[in-house]
């Protein structure tokens, strides 16, 4: 029976786990050679914030008074720059607290000035859409309607399919189409758990078992759970249930792979400090979430992961909300690249940065920013770049059409879409040949955007 078979008659009889399907230690698929992390900005961003910034442009006096109708509310600073990047500076509107706008101003420096030779900017990309749910799926599968796989599932499906854990979702579009196994894992104390449910505690100690481990009645605990598991099993009349049931009780058994990620992810968290990189205190969901993602991979347990961060919605008091949210989003990837380095595979792996759509390029009545349908995309690479910028809006920030080859405007060229995105990426990590594309068509012409 087909992988794919298997994991929908799972859930067409409602045995589906949060933990994929398990491959024991003797049968594990062989480790992948390269990654992909997807971190989705969860609830639309506002890239003229970021990566695209347009000052103080006035542009918009008609729809809006705020700031004179211009696109930021702080001016254009040339210091901003690092190769064909730019990004935006820090408005004094973020905050009364100067410690507050320092923290910001730095986390962006040290962001574009560690990372833009390693960074392309995908600016001008037009979504053809505001709303949330369709602005999502479109980002990370190329298409608007339903059924096509996540990049991050596509490229794990086209990779490593067979791996316990191949695809680690932390939340975002994460849709497969049963083409790979999706695992929720975004808790360091719970993989602990779920590795070793008798794990040393401080404040506890250990249950079932002595220390020097004389005394174990965990292992009577072991072999009774074994033995009526076994019962089940052979209790089970069918035999595609009883195939069923092996599959999924061998989740739950300490022959899985779990033990070394437990350890994996002691060594990250014991040896690549959070407070230190950059900030005490901040960023901590998306710097757990990538703890445990770094974890997976240094274990060979997975090829692709979502990391997921909310607070983009910004409909009022944009820049009190966006720039903070924008710079823990920052320091939260400058996290994950130092977590990869230590785990010696910073240089396989792929970061892409990306969000719902933009927000309007100008403020509304509350000094919010509403949903707009043009956007940016950030791509790390694991080799140089240069600094790079493919594609540009409008002073206005509007789409328009892009050569397809450098980038730049172009009456005779083609609009950027989230599809012409999603092929070149899917070529730049070296799936664009899977049996899959036949699958999962995008039927765009290509654009250059990592030539």
């Amino acid at each position: 029976m087909k992988r794919r078979h298997f994991l929908q008659l799972m859930a067409a009889t409602g045995m589906t786990a949060q933990m994929p399907l398990w491959t024991p230690k003797a049968h594990a698929a062989a480790a992948p050679d390269r990654f992909l992390v997807v971190v989705n900005a969860s609830g639309g961003w506002d890239p003229t914030s970021l990566c695209d910034p347009k000052g103080l442009n006035s542009a918009y006096e008609a729809q809006s008074d705020r700031h004179l109708g211009s696109t930021n509310s702080v001016d254009l600073d040339p210091a901003k720059a690092f190769g064909n990047i730019r990004w935006s500076a820090i408005p004094s509107f973020v905050s009364n607290d100067d410690a507050v706008l320092l923290r910001v101003e730095g986390q962006f420096d040290q962001f574009f000035n560690t990372y833009g030779n390693r960074l392309t900017i995908i600016n001008g990309i037009d979504t053809g859409t505001n709303n949330h749910d369709t602005g999502n799926r479109v980002i990370w599968s190329g298409k608007e309607e339903i059924g096509y796989p996540s990049l991050a599932a596509y490229f794990a499906a086209a990779t490593s399919p067979t791996l316990p854990m191949a695809f680690i979702s932390n939340g975002g579009y994460d849709f497969t189409d049963s083409l790979v196994a999706r695992a929720r894992a975004s808790n360091a104390d719970f993989i602990n758990q779920l590795a070793d449910p008798n794990r040393y505690s401080g404040d506890r100690g250990f249950m079932f078992r002595t220390s020097d481990r004389s005394i174990d009645q965990y292992s009577a605990i072991v072999a009774a759970q074994k033995a009526r598991l076994q019962r089940q099993q052979q209790q089970e009349p069918l035999p595609l249930r009883r195939q069923q049931l092996s599959q999924l009780f061998g989740v739950r058994s300490e022959d899985s792979n779990l033990g070394q990620l437990s350890v994996s992810l002691a060594d990250i968290r014991a040896n690549v400090s959070r407070d230190s990189n950059w900030n005490t205190n901040r960023s901590n969901s998306l710097k757990s979430q990538a703890e445990v993602v770094t974890a997976a991979f240094h274990s060979g347990l997975a090829a692709s992961a979502n990391l997921n961060i909310g607070g983009f919605d910004t409909h009022g008091n944009h820049d009190a909300s966006a720039y903070p949210q924008l710079g823990d989003l920052l320091e939260g990837i400058h996290f994950l690249q130092v977590a990869l380095q230590y785990a010696g595979i910073a240089d396989r792996t792929t970061v892409v940065v990306g969000s719902d759509f933009g927000r309007t390029p100008y403020y509304n009545s509350g000094n919010g920013k509403d949903h707009w349908p043009v956007t940016s995309m950030m791509v790390l690479h694991p080799g140089s770049t240069g600094g790079k910028v493919f594609g540009a809006s409008t002073s206005e920030y509007r789409a328009q059409t892009l050569n397809r080859s450098t980038g730049l405007a172009d009456a005779s060229g083609d609009k950027l879409t989230p599809a012409h995105v999603n092929q070149a990426l899917r070529k730049l990590l070296g799936v664009d040949q899977s049996v899959l594309n036949s699958n999962y068509p995008l039927r765009v012409n290509d654009f250059d955007i990592f030539a």
